[in-house]
């Protein structure tokens, strides 16, 4: 280029310029840097909201759906999972068969298979477990994933997150220990806590072979085709788990196997037409709940409803944020969650009284979840001054490029060199009490550009190869002034 002139200057012609020498208007004009700082927190103020009342939401509509619908449990797992499966085919498109060979399919069933498992227990232990209890027992996701990572994936803690796991451990023990009668109470069914309890196992083993499932897959991998095989593989597990609705301990809440289609059945008639299915022998403390489903309808959509906006606000948050932006909401939940469900404006007649043992069992879980994530903060330096005096760090592509590290303090394996990422993910029909999920998967590896992107890329950004570079429109600029002329670089 002749002149000194920078290349920008050359992309229009003097006509394309001339009406940008009027001063634009304010509202035209291009935002400054501070104003899209602005903006981006403000945006991310918005997702991070959204995401806490999507969270406390689906945590509260959860309890309320399985106790407007008791009798229903197997019912309400396959609705609030069949849902994803046109969603995510819709989103994946060709890729579902394109993507998935016999070695993938395998990966995505035993997600499927864990999740279904958890997706059921869950349900099935709600019915009968206290909504502030829930959020309480949910939180144990976190120390049975640490367990898991160190037996199966040789992973190591700082010491501060193995005090903050056990006394999440302890607070949990405290709230039912000092539950009036031993924890047996009319909401609180010894049966029912230990069904609960028994979801956060196959989660906990779900999160962490996410994070592993494709080390040796050497291709790109589309997360909604992922998502969709594991809705396919949860449906599936559901059907396979009706005989566990059949057990004797169940007590009340047991349904003979041969009356499990007349619950489909009896469950789109509650559910879609009002109409109450169990109306005789019940009510009493021996005897199943009676249906009450004209209030049924409202709870389970907007459960439904809750649920995929908090999948979508934590990707949001997490993309924007970081990953420890949205566990700070996960914990935010907690005690939000808890006052919620003793509130009459939100849970009606159902609102239960914020007891002592609950706020002790609350206040310590929530120094649990502090003491884990200082522990996890100083893992993450002790493990950057360990690779900066080794000079081996590593760079790895994650889904949310302002934060990368901050993904590393969810429990699992460390991404290692350039072509791994962890993107989150759905937890599809479930509370999704615990932390975010993520799944390791290669990252798309660059491809060729064509020549027509090749050709535009040079129109638009050298001029190169622009009609206004032929020589037959040079004349149209030789009477303009050098500072004018946006082709001088080209004469030269």
């Amino acid at each position: 280029m002749g002149d000194g002139q920078a290349p920008s200057e050359t992309l229009a012609s003097p006509l394309l310029r001339q009406p940008q020498e009027v001063e634009e208007p304010m509202s035209k004009q291009r935002n400054t840097p501070l104003m899209d700082w602005w903006l981006r927190k403000w945006q991310l103020m918005l997702y991070t909201v959204l995401l806490l009342i999507a969270s406390v939401g689906n945590t509260v509509f959860f309890k309320r759906m399985t106790n407007a619908m008791p009798n229903y449990g197997w019912y309400l797992t396959q609705l609030s999972t069949m849902i994803y499966v046109p969603f995510f085919a819709c989103m994946a498109g060709t890729g579902i068969t394109q993507q998935a060979d016999v070695k993938l399919v395998k990966k995505f069933a035993i997600m499927g298979v864990f999740d279904g498992l958890s997706g059921t227990f869950m349900v099935l232990g709600g019915v009968h477990t206290s909504g502030t209890l829930q959020v309480l027992m949910g939180q144990a996701v976190i120390p049975v994933t640490m367990l898991l990572s160190v037996l199966l994936l040789r992973k190591q803690y700082h010491i501060l997150q193995y005090v903050g796991a056990t006394t999440i451990v302890l607070g949990i023990v405290l709230d039912k220990v000092m539950t009036p009668s031993g924890g047996l109470t009319e909401e609180n069914w010894p049966v029912s806590n230990i069904f609960f309890a028994m979801a956060i196992l196959p989660q906990a083993v779900s999160t962490v072979f996410k994070e592993i499932a494709f080390r040796g897959y050497d291709g790109d991998l589309d997360v909604n085709v992922l998502q969709f095989w594991v809705a396919v593989f949860q449906v599936a597990v559901n059907f396979i788990c009706m005989p566990v609705y059949t057990l004797p301990m169940l007590g009340t809440q047991r349904v003979p196997l041969e009356e499990m289609p007349n619950i489909a059945l009896g469950g789109s008639k509650c559910l879609f037409v009002g109409q109450d299915q169990v109306v005789e022998n019940c009510g009493l403390p021996d005897e199943k709940p009676c249906d009450n489903c004209e209030k049924a309808l409202v709870p389970v959509f907007m459960y439904l409803g809750f649920n995929p906006l908090l999948n979508i606000f934590a990707v949001l948050v997490i993309k924007h944020g970081s990953a420890a932006l949205s566990f700070l909401v996960s914990t935010l939940r907690m005690p939000l969650s808890a006052l919620a469900f003793s509130s009459t404006m939100i849970m009606g007649a159902e609102a239960a009284a914020f007891r002592l043992h609950d706020f002790m069992g609350l206040v310590t879980i929530l120094l649990g979840l502090a003491s884990y994530r200082l522990g996890s903060r100083q893992l993450k330096r002790q493990l950057k001054a360990e690779a900066a005096m080794t000079e081996q760090i590593p760079s790895p592509t994650f889904a949310s490029p302002a934060s990368p590290s901050d993904i590393c303090d969810s429990p699992g394996v460390r991404p290692r060199g350039s072509d791994w990422k962890l993107m989150p993910v759905f937890a599809t029909g479930s509370l999704n009490s615990g932390q975010p999920q993520f799944v390791l998967v290669h990252a798309p590896k660059p491809k060729a550009r064509s020549a027509d992107l090749v050709r535009r890329n040079l129109i638009g950004r050298v001029g190169v190869a622009s009609p206004l570079s032929s020589p037959q429109f040079r004349h149209h600029f030789e009477s303009r002034e050098p500072h004018d002329m946006t082709l001088t670089g080209l004469e030269s």
